[in-house]
């Protein structure tokens, strides 16, 4: 077993990019987001909500003309489409869309097509194949995998791929290795199956829940991250889908060197080089604290609260004055602003 890792607050600035006075929404971060359906048009809303308070310069949805229009009346910033074009430095995929068991649509099933296409190209022939991996996969943004995509992943994937299954959704996953491994067995050990996720399909895997843990492939020896700051208040609708735009916001602001070959017509050229051995665990892991953090600030929060001092006692781990109380999902997205202005500002 690798070495595990406690993430805490102070940590997190580390994925947090600072806007300086040149930088355009380009520079600053640009995620897609394939979520959402006419079934669950809400995880659209909610992870393009997300991702757009959580400190990047532009969000691009793809999905269907309902959910369209229903992320752009809640979120108008947004640029809304049927599939993803030009720039993009991070995906989000999978929130809100139906499984194989659920897909009842053709609209479903043609977004579940499209999710297909872009996973294939994370896919991994060979395991041991380094060199197909620098030639073919640099060039592709990270990719964070939630929910109904779950099961569209190729057997064997790069480590850019972020995971992020629900103790369920990693037991439905082991089953497509032969592997018969109990929800509550998972939960049990969530550090364990982490690992054996991440070595089972080469992706870098969050398991959510009470504890979230972070594991790698064990060929990198990266350490188990661990984080512990999610409040019960959490096990809620639509938490999940807030945390996958936050971890794709998170992927999408990194520090990264820029591709200089001429970028062409497909989508996957428009990307920046992002190398393979990223600390993508460590990131992970940083968008589990924001989001737990951010939910207990929105538990506490009343009428009588200052938010930004409630902010600064939570993240400094002070006793609150007021207790909490029960949330709903977007209530986490009005507390990130305050969350993550005071995570950047943290020595």
């Amino acid at each position: 077993m690798s070495e595990l890792l406690n993430i805490e607050a102070k940590d997190v600035s580390k994925c947090l990019k600072k806007p300086k006075p040149f930088y355009n929404k380009y520079s600053r971060g640009v995620l897609g987001l394939v979520t959402g359906s006419n079934e669950y048009p809400g995880a659209a809303i909610l992870s393009a909500s997300a991702a757009s308070h959580a400190n990047i310069g532009m969000v691009r949805y793809a999905g269907p003309l309902r959910a369209q229009n229903l992320v752009l009346q809640t979120s108008p910033e947004v640029v809304a489409s049927e599939q993803l074009t030009g720039k993009i430095d991070a995906i989000t995929v999978g929130s809100g869309i139906p499984d194989a068991d659920h897909c009842n649509t053709e609209a479903s099933a043609n977004q579940r097509k499209y999710i297909a296409s872009i996973l294939a190209q994370y896919a991994k022939e060979n395991n041991n194949s380094k060199e197909q991996s620098i030639s073919q996969k640099d060039n592709l943004p990270p990719l964070c995998v939630d929910a109904g995509a779950l099961d569209l992943l190729p057997k064997h994937v790069c480590t850019k791929v972020v995971l992020t299954p629900h103790t369920g959704e990693l037991s439905s996953l082991f089953t497509r290795y032969d592997l018969n491994i109990s929800a509550q067995q998972i939960s049990s050990n969530p550090t364990h199956y982490a690992q054996k996720a991440a070595d089972l399909t080469g992706a870098t895997v969050l398991v959510k829940g009470a504890t979230t843990a972070v594991a790698s492939p064990s060929e990198l020896h990266s350490p188990i991250y661990i984080a512990k700051c999610a409040p019960s208040w959490l096990a809620t609708a639509g938490s999940g889908d807030v945390l996958a735009g936050i971890l794709g916001a998170l992927l999408a602001q990194r520090e990264r060197k820029e591709n200089n070959k001429n970028c062409a017509e497909n989508y996957a050229e428009n990307y920046a080089n992002y190398a393979e051995n990223e600390n993508y665990a460590f990131i992970a892991a940083s968008a589990a604290v924001i989001h737990g953090i951010s939910a207990s600030l929105a538990s506490k929060i009343n009428s009588e609260n200052n938010y930004t001092q409630l902010a600064q006692d939570i993240v400094e781990s002070n006793d609150a004055s007021t207790s909490d109380h029960p949330i709903v999902a977007s209530d986490i997205i009005n507390a990130l602003p305050y969350i993550i202005g005071l995570l950047m500002n943290l020595n």
